[in-house]
């Protein structure tokens, strides 16, 4: 096949589904709503289709297997079905959507192609979803290639018309019918992959994650709703979801005690040319959490009334403000403000963006050991630090996890503190500086090795990617550099 011909044709499909869309967008009122929803599920068609196809050609390039050695890559290709363990962060790099989508993408392709041809056909046909695909795939885990293909016959003609709420349960008794060992072995398997997950919500919030066994779980939302039953009668404002985030929070934290330590990478905006700070490993005053108008020395114990902090020793707190308003002015402070300065809000890592009001709850509520990082553009903050070392030095490292937050390739937001601190050029040609290393979780820093997507890293922070054919993605840090 020409790849430049498909492409052509390809670009001819989303021209006219683009201009189908413009029709629909300023014309479409003279639609009835019968007619208009007749269109919305004819369109749905071409959705699945494209989808199908998408998959279909991402599975192709999976197949090829490529191993690094000191003297180049080494590829092997496969038959279809195989999956590279970097085939995921190819497709998101030449799609555009995030890893764990591309990879939804790779995996529909790659497990129709090669056990369940029925349902692949039925999807390039834009007869069936991608989504109910997944619905299959995820009921038939576990089940060797001869199952899966009995599932597909015995169950996929029936998909068209099916009520997409019934086929996970219908996939289900058709692979424990065809193939129960293989299901129930892999039922005791999975409960060897207990685990609980965090990940960064809307802000001031947090999504958790939990994969449980049955029995625990019914059994913990059986006390959730019991504790947040008990909660409502006190105080009939709360919702129901809200009591049951107070209850699963308090049984959790019952009994037990809780310290943190954090390092924040604080945004400063000034007016005028701020100091220059040096970093500290810890914030050597805290505020007395049982009286704020006292704090505690890190380093002795000692308790000073704020009123009696020299000057000096004021300046080493990391306060929490408002964002500035307009004009250069600071705006009300939660805590009093660092002389000159307005902190926008931060990233904690992990837990995910917090402004003012959340970090000084944050505070009050767990014993952080709080250590500023501030990153100020005019001052240059440790850029002009260099070594000669491949390992860069802890004062450079600190401030690149800092400022990159999170793992530099487009769409993974692992923590940075988990991550490798790459030489964007290799070393020794490149420098071990803030201005020539990046944060590479250690997945996406073998995949930079394969060389297929250069990245490019700005003065200012960003990282762009320069892939085949003239592609390019472009990653911002977290906090920004001028």
């Amino acid at each position: 096949m020409d790849a430049g011909a498909l492409t052509d044709r390809i670009a001819v499909l989303r021209s006219q589904v683009a201009e189908l869309g413009r029709e629909l967008a300023d014309r479409g009122h003279t639609l009835s709503v019968s007619e208009a929803f007749q269109v919305a599920g004819a369109l749905q068609g071409v959705v699945n289709a494209a989808e199908g196809a998408q998959a279909v050609a991402a599975a192709w390039g999976a197949r090829t297997e490529t191993t690094m050695w000191e003297s180049g890559a080494w590829e092997r290709v496969h038959p279809i079905g195989f999956v590279d363990p970097m085939a995921a962060s190819e497709t998101s790099l030449a799609t555009g959507v995030s890893e764990g989508l591309a990879a939804r993408t790779v995996r529909l392709g790659a497990e129709t192609s090669e056990r369940f041809p029925v349902l692949r056909d039925l999807i390039l046909d834009g007869s069936v979803a991608s989504s109910t695909g997944h619905k299959v795939l995820d009921g038939c885990v576990g089940l060797d290639l001869q199952a899966c293909l009995r599932v597909d016959a015995q169950l996929c003609a029936r998909l068209p018309g099916m009520d997409p709420a019934r086929v996970t349960g219908e996939t289900r008794k058709v692979a424990a019918r065809v193939a129960g060992e293989q299901v129930a072995a892999h039922a005791a398997k999975t409960r060897t992959t207990r685990c609980v997950e965090i990940s960064p919500g809307e802000d001031g919030l947090t999504d958790w994650f939990a994969c449980l066994p049955t029995a625990t779980s019914a059994a913990m939302y059986a006390a959730v709703n019991e504790l947040a039953g008990e909660y409502r009668t006190v105080d009939d404002t709360l919702s129901v979801p809200e009591s049951r985030a107070d209850a699963l929070a308090d049984l959790v934290l019952r009994n037990v005690t809780v310290s943190a330590q954090v390092t924040l990478g604080v945004p400063v905006v000034t007016d005028r040319p701020a100091p220059q700070p040096q970093p500290v490993p810890v914030e050597r005053f805290r505020i007395d959490r049982d009286d704020e108008e006292t704090v505690i020395d890190a380093y002795t114990g000692q308790v000073t009334r704020l009123a009696d902090l020299d000057p000096a020793s004021r300046e080493e707190l990391c306060w929490v403000v408002e964002p500035a308003a307009p004009g250069g002015e600071v705006a009300e402070a939660m805590s009093p403000a660092w002389s000159g300065a307005a902190v926008s809000g931060t990233q904690l890592p992990r837990l995910g963006w917090v402004d003012a009001a959340t970090m000084a709850n944050l505070l009050a509520t767990l014993p952080l050991e709080v250590a500023r990082a501030v990153i100020d553009a005019d001052t240059g903050t440790l850029a002009s630090h260099t070594s000669t070392a491949y390992r860069p030095p802890r004062a450079i490292a600190d401030f690149v996890t800092t400022r990159d937050g999170t793992c530099r390739m487009w769409g993974c937001s692992r923590p940075a503190e988990d991550c490798d601190l790459d030489h964007v050029t290799p070393w020794p040609h490149g420098a071990t500086t803030p201005t020539g290393l990046e944060a590479l979780c250690r997945r996406h820093h073998r995949l930079k090795h394969r060389a297929r997507w250069r990245p490019v890293l700005h003065p200012d922070g960003t990282i762009t990617w320069h892939g085949p054919h003239g592609a390019t993605r472009t990653t911002e840090p977290h906090h920004r550099t001028r």
